[in-house]
């Protein structure tokens, strides 16, 4: 599932190819995936251009010339495609705008969970979806302060989205295991030092991915990444890694290096 590296990854490629082009067409194959009648997106869109990309965790909101800014959720399988020949249409590319420069812009969506929403203003929206600031741009403190409120599972907080917008759960596992916690530690017993490690964590994964394009392959050899499942080996212990349930949610961490 496309997380905050895979979507600013995402943002880079839509500033790069598709910001002020006048937008002349839209194709919507399967208008589940839009949250209002496409009359209200033609309305929006056509004739309008993009003019700039604002992430907040998995949330893209692509500025317009236009009063509406368009907001792309990419669910599990979702992504942008920029192309010209009418012919290379991806196959899943479900949602297609066309530019006046003949070229077109597909959102492509395989499992159909990503979806188009369009919104007046995007402090308004963060807030009525109770999403926290971006996780790449949360300060220590701010995170200090969202977690002296919660008594549970730190690997359920940090998929909180109205805590750590934008990290979901390989990112959670992959924080926890570089900061050495156990993913069903309780956040009420946490030291200020504990809280720290987690959050230096968070931004090193972060920074990390985003380096990388999001390539798992290419990160460093000590990512559990690489070693994410079952049976597989931990790189700092030799261990087993194990899976759990946390929160509903697969989890997979190194009981010898992650002691609870």
């Amino acid at each position: 599932m496309p997380e905050l590296p895979e979507v600013h990854g995402y943002k880079i490629y839509i500033d790069s190819t598709s910001l002020h082009k006048k937008i002349t067409a839209l194709d919507c194959r399967d208008k589940r995936l839009l949250k209002k009648p496409v009359s209200d997106f033609e309305k929006a869109l056509l004739g309008e251009s993009l003019t700039e990309t604002v992430r907040i965790g998995k949330y893209l909101f692509l500025k317009t010339t236009g009063p509406k800014i368009l907001l792309m959720h990419f669910g599990m399988t979702g992504r942008p495609n920029y192309y010209k020949d009418p012919d290379d249409r991806p196959k899943f590319g479900h949602i297609v705008l066309t530019f006046e420069n003949g070229f077109h812009f597909a959102f492509e969506n395989k499992r159909k969970f990503g979806w188009w929403e369009l919104v007046d203003d995007i402090e308004d929206y963060q807030t009525s979806h109770n999403l926290s600031k971006d996780a790449r741009e949360l300060s220590l403190k701010e995170f200090k302060e969202t977690l002296a409120t919660r008594k549970t599972d730190i690997k359920k907080v940090l998929l909180d989205q109205s805590v750590c917008a934008g990290v979901g759960n390989w990112m959670a596992d992959e924080i926890l295991y570089q900061a050495q916690m156990h993913p069903k530690q309780k956040v009420e017993d946490l030291t200020e030092t504990q809280i720290k490690t987690i959050y230096d964590a968070m931004q090193h994964v972060i920074e990390t991915a985003i380096e990388h394009d999001a390539h798992y392959a290419d990160f460093p050899e000590d990512f559990l990444i690489h070693n994410r499942k079952e049976g597989a080996t931990c790189h700092h212990t030799g261990a087993e890694i194990e899976k759990i349930k946390v929160g509903g949610r697969s989890t997979y961490f190194s009981p010898k290096w992650q002691k609870l």
